[in-house]
């Protein structure tokens, strides 16, 4: 599972801009990704009698007690033992998920399949808590300081790929921690902390901010510009919109009068008198909606049921195209099962999407695997576009990068983000949060493209305003040529 962290202008207010017209659907939610793991179990009452206990998630730094069904979740590292929270239920999953919860047992390792999440968890038995979870951790600025460092020390697992010196920066702001007197001059000491880490999952949450020092590109950069170039529309809000209103009369002008539908995230049409089909794919979750249309909030399973269930009726309407067009390059990601769902539609036989590990600064963890199945209706076999951009990231990337590999798939326009793990959510001694990338995906052939994007092959811009100004989309025009 992840979300993806994104400070924009925005971009985000591209999903509500771009809405055209509404329908709706149902399914039966089926998620279609598998894990390729040992014969696993439905968790039952004598299941979870059997889990009592403690466990460790290895890679992660998560320790979990579980007994009297109620579970304590402790964060670690090699000196500390932070106590966080206690839940009803097993790994606070509420009983609904319990019950749609797979396991096996064997030994000391823990496998779970959740629902909603592409891969299975890894957890193995501990005979009892460390040590170090009795103890006391520092909630002064010096003990949060050191606690963050430490936790990306040991859980971080691209420094070296991002270039950064993590001893040599803990040096760098040693110093200025004694000045860190209040709340706003200890979270500019983090942020400070850690911004050489170019890295879109990584982010600081206090009460009342929130950091992350990935370097802005794409679609904010170009708005940013264009916003500061020009004096007639003094609000940023405003003028987005503005900029968004055109870009969508210019797709709409590319479509079949009549044919644009929306639900939730996507947007479909057909363009050619019926013969391709065009998908717009705004995010990898908000597909729960109220009654109005707008996102609402919701569990990782109902999510996906309902993406499920819109996406059916978009490939049922564009069944009968002769090519497809599926537009990603404002997608920032959502969860990784929704991601898989979509990409499973268009394979005809059970294939490897991807696999991870977990890697910290002493231990990577056995690989866990997320495979695809045919849908039971039939894949759509017919040639495939997919447009990426700087912006397509996240779960937009773990959808692209099984699509890549189909025989049937080109991609087209800009490479994408290249933050694919999923962010490893740490509490901070004084109640705020850090997010940070602890997961190495590798695709079907074993390639790596956490920080570096997918390059598609035909290479194309997604969003200038110079184009947007003269009435063009450059990669939708490519697209629909092909």
């Amino acid at each position: 599972m992840k979300y993806s962290v994104h400070a924009t202008l925005s971009v985000a207010c591209l999903t509500s801009v771009l809405v055209l017209a509404g329908c709706s659907s149902s399914s039966d939610g089926s998620n279609a990704v598998v894990t390729d793991e040992p014969v696993m179990t439905t968790l039952d009452d004598a299941a979870l009698a059997q889990l009592e206990g403690i466990w460790e998630q290895r890679g992660y730094g998560n320790v979990y007690e579980y007994t009297g069904s109620r579970t304590t979740w402790y964060t670690i590292t090699e000196n500390t033992c932070l106590e966080v929270v206690t839940d009803p239920g097993l790994v606070g999953l509420s009983e609904e998920e319990i019950a749609q919860t797979s396991y096996s047992l064997q030994g000391n390792q823990l496998a779970l399949a959740l629902p909603a999440e592409a891969f299975i968890r890894r957890l193995e038995r501990l005979d009892t808590l460390p040590a170090r979870c009795e103890q006391t951790v520092a909630r002064d600025a010096q003990g949060v300081f050191d606690f963050t460092w430490q936790t990306f020390d040991e859980y971080y697992a691209f420094f070296g790929l991002r270039n950064v010196d993590w001893a040599a920066q803990y040096q760098n702001q040693l110093p200025n921690v004694g000045e860190a007197t209040d709340d706003d001059a200890l979270f500019e000491l983090l942020a400070n902390l850690l911004s050489p880490i170019d890295d879109g999952h990584v982010f600081l949450f206090s009460d009342d901010e929130d950091y992350s020092p990935a370097v802005e590109r794409g679609a904010n950069v170009e708005l940013e510009q264009g916003f500061g170039a020009q004096s007639e529309i003094t609000d940023p809000g405003d003028y987005v919109d503005n900029v968004f209103n055109q870009f969508r009369n210019i797709i709409v002008s590319k479509m079949d009068e009549g044919s644009v539908t929306e639900q939730g995230p996507l947007i479909w049409a057909t363009a050619d008198n019926g013969s391709i089909g065009y998908l717009f794919i705004s995010g990898m979750a908000g597909y729960v909606t109220d009654a109005d249309g707008d996102s609402v909030d919701a569990s990782a399973t109902e999510e996906l049921a309902a993406a499920d269930s819109t996406m059916n009726l978009a490939m049922a309407d564009l069944a009968n195209t002769s090519r497809l067009i599926i537009d990603i390059r404002f997608n920032g990601g959502g969860l990784d099962a929704i991601g898989l769902n979509f990409a499973q539609r268009f394979v005809s036989e059970r294939q490897l999407a991807l696999s991870k590990t977990a890697r910290s600064r002493d231990f990577q963890s056995v690989p866990v695997q997320a495979w695809l199945e045919p849908p039971a209706t039939g894949a759509y076999l017919n040639p495939v576009t997919v447009i990426t951009g700087a912006d397509t990231a996240s779960a937009a990337e773990i959808f692209a990068i099984p699509m890549h590999r189909l025989p049937q798939v080109t991609l087209i326009g800009e490479r994408t983000a290249g933050i694919l793990s999923d962010i490893l959510e740490k509490p901070l001694p004084n109640g705020w949060f850090v997010g940070l990338s602890n997961e190495v995906y590798l695709d079907a052939q074993g390639v790596s493209f956490e920080g570096v994007g997918l390059t598609p092959e035909i290479e194309v811009p997604v969003f200038r305003l110079s184009d947007i100004d003269a009435g063009v989309d450059p990669a939708l025009e490519s697209a629909l040529s092909m």
